[in-house]
């Protein structure tokens, strides 16, 4: 996961030199992301393992096992960068597009990492690329952390080809959680770890479902708003 967050750091950073913004700033506000970040994601998973025997509030700090949901990271990050940008007077569509396009990037090795450690695995497979996890589970299941993993490389190739297309600052951002949303949406089918939330719905299916229905409608407006229009030179 530290990998993933400072390869995806990096891509941000140029991106932000790259628009012109402060490198220096922008980087300020990825520290205090990751925190927040961080507590958001384990606050999440607490709250939907609660009652569980994976997960209870007195294993705050223990990840051995997992114990991050990605939701919960965005969350708490957006929240933490929205009150950041404001103090600091930054553009924050325009930063915002910075962190889309270098959060795929991140999730791609993030996703890496789970895969070595075990956790975030599938459901029962009998498919030939099955794999054993010996730490979690008996038998050969998806390999979803590779699955999610492959996702985050598409996304992030699908945003190279439509910034070349976008109007107004934030789409980039926006069409990154909507792409995000609809991939870990159908992975959820082959998840194995995660619990029932809402009807036959995990929670990140759930929180998938709204975050891409906000998307459509973020896009809707910010297409309105002249503010946000970039320019040929652009």
């Amino acid at each position: 996961m530290a990998l993933g967050y400072a390869f995806g750091t990096a891509i941000i950073l140029w991106e932000a030199h790259k628009s012109h913004l402060s490198v220096e700033a922008v980087f300020d506000m990825l520290l205090i992301q990751m925190i927040s970040g961080l507590v958001g994601s384990r606050f999440l998973y607490l709250w939907e393992y609660l009652g569980s025997q994976t997960a209870t509030s007195s294993e705050f700090i223990k990840f051995e096992s997992g114990g991050l949901t990605f939701f919960g990271a965005v969350l708490a990050s957006i929240a933490s960068n929205l009150i950041f940008i404001k103090i600091k007077g930054l553009p924050f569509w325009q930063t915002m597009d910075c962190v889309g396009i270098g959060l795929p990037y991140g999730i791609a090795i993030a996703r890496l990492g789970c895969f070595f450690n075990g956790c975030c695995f599938g459901k029962p497979c009998d498919y030939p690329w099955g794999m054993y996890f010996p730490r979690f589970t008996l038998h050969k299941v998806h390999p979803t952390q590779l699955y999610e993993s492959i996702c985050g490389i598409l996304i992030f190739i699908i945003l190279q080809i439509f910034r070349k297309k976008r109007t107004h600052f934030g789409q980039i951002f926006t069409v990154c959680l909507m792409l995000y949303s609809f991939f870990r949406f159908n992975i959820e089918f082959f998840r194995g770890d995660n619990p029932t939330f809402f009807g036959p719905l995990t929670l990140s299916q759930f929180l998938g479902i709204i975050i891409f229905c906000l998307g459509i409608y973020t896009l809707s407006q910010l297409r309105k708003n002249p503010d946000l229009a970039i320019g040929k030179a652009h």
